[in-house]
């Protein structure tokens, strides 16, 4: 089921539930479900674990993504977004030396806020969907198993660069 690596085939139809718990961004749900599998798309290759098809978004506000960066990452703040992986970054890439068995298809949960969103759009002078495509491809890397924080400087560099591309790749 692996494709080639960063090559636009599909080989997974892609299922993403969306949760919007927070209406702020003002941007419509077909749009968001549309893009999410378009990023979804371009990692496909990196996940090999046949099973894995899904995702569920959640798109908040700042004070429940404080509590849940307080409690996940003992972070008292709010943040823009944060990835819960289903599986060890190993598994996902296979590079584990067992074989990863999928507990069930998903990938992982991705939560934006979006309050921090518009914020951070405003500040970077760029549009609030531009602002949430970044912070999709961001969550979804970090459920692929890539890093910017607790590992090298060559690690968090070949994140920003996968994430520059597949940005660039995006048919907006």
């Amino acid at each position: 089921m692996k494709g080639v690596k960063g090559s636009r085939s599909v080989t997974r139809a892609w299922r993403v539930h969306l949760t919007i718990e927070s209406r702020k961004l003002g941007i419509p749900s077909p749009w968001i479900k549309r893009v999410l599998k378009e990023v979804l798309q371009h990692v496909d290759s990196d996940i090999a674990i046949a099973e894995v098809c899904e995702i569920h978004l959640v798109v908040t506000d700042d004070a429940r993504i404080r509590v849940l960066n307080r409690e996940y990452r003992r972070k008292d703040k709010a943040t823009d977004v944060l990835s819960f992986p289903q599986f060890d970054p190993k598994e996902i890439s296979g590079r584990s030396k067992r074989k990863a068995v999928a507990p069930g298809p998903y990938l992982g949960d991705l939560v934006i806020s979006a309050e921090t969103t518009l914020q951070q759009a405003k500040a970077f002078g760029v549009t609030k969907r531009a602002e949430l495509v970044r912070l999709l491809v961001h969550g979804v890397l970090h459920l692929c198993g890539y890093d910017h924080e607790k590992v090298p400087a060559a690690e968090a560099q070949r994140m920003r660069r996968r994430e520059r591309y597949i940005r660039a790749k995006l048919s907006l």
